[in-house]
């Protein structure tokens, strides 16, 4: 027995007025500072990429760390929260490198106290860095300050799973030990790059 479909040609549509075109084009663009990349699709929740040798950003045999990471959008992240209480929120890994955020204006330098998981991506969002350790001893700690600068906050978190853990928007990296030379790649690399970003 044989089977075959018929195709079906549909109608094209009219074409669309010059003045409906640019407000669908304007309504896209003002959505796309928390829509997510352009460039990364969500594929499967969780979902992560190791950066191959090469890539831009740090290389992957950095003394101390390992290589970057580069994860999947998570499909909340066009979601704003309004305080730092995260309860209730689910992350694709934590520190998270998207997903619901809160607004706020970048922040840069040594912090004392650690940020919330929402305001860690508004961070990222609008294309900062936050480079986050834990038990590091003084003279190391010294030593990783010195990396912080413009759009860079360096933080503490005690629930790190690496000592020193570097986030920008969708991509990670995690070291055992300081590595301002692969830290300072990493910065260049990522810098400014959030979908928030003016840069």
């Amino acid at each position: 027995m044989l089977l075959h479909d018929r195709v079906r040609l549909g109608r094209r549509p009219p074409p669309v007025p010059a003045g409906v075109a640019s407000v669908v084009i304007l309504a896209v663009l003002a959505l796309g500072g928390c829509g997510g990349d352009a460039d990364t699709t969500a594929g499967d929740r969780g979902a992560a990429t190791t950066v191959a040798d090469g890539g831009e950003g740090a290389p992957a045999d950095a003394a101390g760390c390992r290589p970057e990471v580069r994860e999947a959008i998570d499909p909340a992240s066009s979601q704003h929260v309004l305080g730092d209480d995260d309860t209730g929120i689910e992350y694709l890994s934590d520190p998270p490198t998207s997903g619901p955020h809160l607004g706020g204006p970048l922040l840069s330098g040594v912090l004392d106290e650690p940020l919330s998981r929402p305001r860690q991506i508004g961070q990222l969002e609008g294309g900062a860095i936050l480079i986050q350790h834990r038990d590091l001893e003084a003279a190391v700690l010294v030593e990783l300050e010195a990396v912080a600068g413009p759009d860079v906050a360096v933080v503490p978190n005690p629930d790190l799973p690496s000592p020193v853990v570097t986030t920008a928007w969708l991509v990670k990296q995690s070291c055992d030990t300081v590595d301002v030379e692969a830290l300072g790649a990493f910065v260049a690399a990522h810098r400014g790059q959030g979908p928030g970003s003016d840069g």
